[in-house]
């Protein structure tokens, strides 16, 4: 009967320190979740920051190109109050990056080239009949239209990975 008793305290302080580890374990585990949503708040918030600023940068940009746009189509006569015009913009920037418009200009023509060629390509696969198309083109047509991957897998009897394939990486 001694032995017994004995064996039981035994088995009930071993029970009682794996509680403890186990309940210590799951503090821990506790403090490295709200550590890591901690975290996740911080960052999140600056992002929305640097956001917040290339948005600002972008609005500036967007204002200083008017301007200059302005001034070259309206060139005026007299020169002092376009330097006191000019100095009270300058004055109203708080990072004076200036930007050459031969830069923006010609970011926006390569966007307009881009969407030309886009909508040339688009109507060059309209034109084309729908047997003259290789099956890649017609993959894209047929996703173009509102088809499921299934649907142009079977249709064209391919496999819905290749089909996957072909729509997302050209």
């Amino acid at each position: 009967m001694g032995i017994l008793l004995a064996l039981l305290f035994i088995l009930q302080i071993i029970g009682f320190m794996v509680m403890t580890l186990m309940y210590l374990k799951i503090t821990k585990f506790d403090n490295l979740e709200k550590k890591q949503q901690r975290l996740m708040k911080e960052m999140d918030q600056s992002i929305l920051a640097y956001l917040g600023e290339i948005k600002e940068e972008n609005d500036r940009l967007i204002h200083q190109l008017n301007q200059q746009t302005d001034a070259q189509m309206k060139p005026t006569t007299n020169t002092a109050s376009s330097e006191q015009s000019i100095t009270e913009v300058s004055g109203s920037r708080q990072k004076p990056h200036p930007v050459p418009l031969h830069f923006a200009l010609r970011s926006y023509q390569k966007t307009v080239e881009t969407e030309k060629n886009e909508k040339e390509k688009n109507s060059e696969l309209h034109s084309k009949s729908f047997d003259d198309l290789d099956d890649k083109e017609k993959a894209k047509k047929l996703y173009a239209e509102g088809k499921s991957i299934e649907d142009i897998a079977r249709k064209l009897k391919k496999g819905k990975t290749e089909i996957e394939l072909i729509i997302k990486f050209d």
